[in-house]
C-alpha cells in the first residue's frame, strides 16, 4: 500500500510539471532566482548605503558645473567621489567641506581639475587621514 501512495504522488507531480523540467529543475531555479534577487538587493543596498548627500555651491552653476551624486569610497576610506558635469569649459580647484549633522565643518579636500565643455566624470575628494568619515553627513562643493 505504501508503495502505492509514493507511485500516486510521482504520477501527480509528473502531471502537474506539464512539460520536460523536472520538479527538482523548477525548485533549483526558484532558489537560485531568489538567491540571485537577494544578492543584487544586497549589492544595491551597500550602493545606496555609500551614496552621501551633496550641497552645491551657486557658483558652480555659474561655472556651467553640476554635481549630480556622491559617493563614500568605502569603510575606512577617508575619500569621496563626487560626479561633476561641465557644460562649460572649466579649469581649477574643487573643494569638497565635509560638514556633521549639525553643519559643522570637519574636513576639507581640494581637487584641481580640467574639464572639456559638454564633460562629465568622477573627481575623487581625498581627506586628512585624521576626519572621521563616519561623522560626514553632508558633502559641500564649490569651486575656485
Amino acid at each position: 500500500m505504501n508503495k502505492s501512495i509514493v507511485v500516486m504522488a510521482l504520477a501527480l507531480a509528473l502531471v502537474a510539471c506539464k512539460d520536460d523540467t523536472s520538479v527538482s529543475q523548477k525548485a533549483g531555479s526558484a532558489i537560485s532566482g531568489t538567491a540571485a534577487d537577494f544578492v543584487a538587493g544586497l549589492g544595491e543596498g551597500v550602493d545606496k548605503k555609500m551614496n552621501v548627500t551633496l550641497q552645491a555651491d551657486p557658483g558652480l552653476a555659474a561655472r556651467g558645473l553640476t554635481v549630480t551624486l556622491g559617493k563614500s569610497r568605502g569603510m575606512g576610506s577617508k575619500d569621496a567621489a563626487v560626479y561633476v558635469v561641465a557644460d562649460k569649459a572649466f579649469k581649477g580647484k574643487l573643494v569638497a567641506r565635509a560638514l556633521d549633522a549639525e553643519g559643522t565643518e570637519i574636513g576639507r579636500a581640494s581637487a584641481e581639475e580640467e574639464f572639456a565643455a559638454d564633460d562629465a566624470r568622477y573627481v575623487t575628494f581625498k581627506f586628512n587621514e585624521e576626519m572621521d568619515s563616519q561623522l560626514v553627513r553632508t558633502y559641500a562643493v564649490s569651486a575656485r
